[in-house]
């Protein structure tokens, strides 16, 4: 079930409706279950573009998304689908991440390094450029990855290895981002 608060909105053109379908369609993509549950939601007085998920106690998965984040760059208060999806993508990847057993533990958001963050969006971003959905971004995440953990050989061939894995744990992460940034 996902729901989209708020059900009507009054500052940019957007659909609730179309958000949801846009969100179930990326949730099967990154591999979440029919049955689990997402709350979308969106502050549309929110210009800047941001996104961030968690997973509650409950196992309910709440992405609170501003509404510059799926707005239009070209045409102001305009939903843009690719733009919503990728944002989508990446928030739906990272909560799949959280949930998986698998996966491992990994600290709350606000207790990540910036580089350990830095190394898991390589990650989320490799896996949804293979799925389709966020491509063509290599070159921009790479300047990210170089920035925060150095600009040399290792740091490069870390930065293959997280792009193109597709299985990958939080361990395999955290260890990939300490090896950067000592390299």
């Amino acid at each position: 079930m996902i729901t989209v608060t708020p059900e009507t909105f009054e500052l940019v053109q957007f659909d609730a409706a179309e958000i949801a379908a846009l969100a179930a369609d990326v949730a099967k993509a990154v591999g979440l279950a029919d049955d689990v549950t997402i709350a979308i939601a969106i502050d549309e007085t929110a210009i800047i573009g941001k996104a961030s998920s968690r997973v509650e106690d409950d196992g309910r998965i709440v992405l609170d998304v501003t509404g510059g984040a799926f707005e239009s760059l070209r045409k102001a208060r305009t939903f843009d689908e690719n733009r919503a999806k990728a944002v989508l993508g990446q928030a739906l990847m990272r909560a799949r991440d959280r949930i998986d057993p698998d996966f491992g533990n990994p600290p709350a958001d606000d207790a990540l390094s910036v580089p350990e963050e830095t190394a898991w969006a390589t990650s989320i971003e490799g896996r949804l450029d293979r799925l389709g959905i966020l491509v063509g971004r290599p070159q921009r995440r790479i300047y990210h990855f170089r920035v925060r953990h150095g600009f040399n050989d290792t740091v490069d061939r870390i930065f293959d290895r997280l792009w193109t894995t597709d299985s990958i744990t939080w361990a395999e992460i955290a260890a990939s981002s300490s090896e950067a940034v000592l390299a």
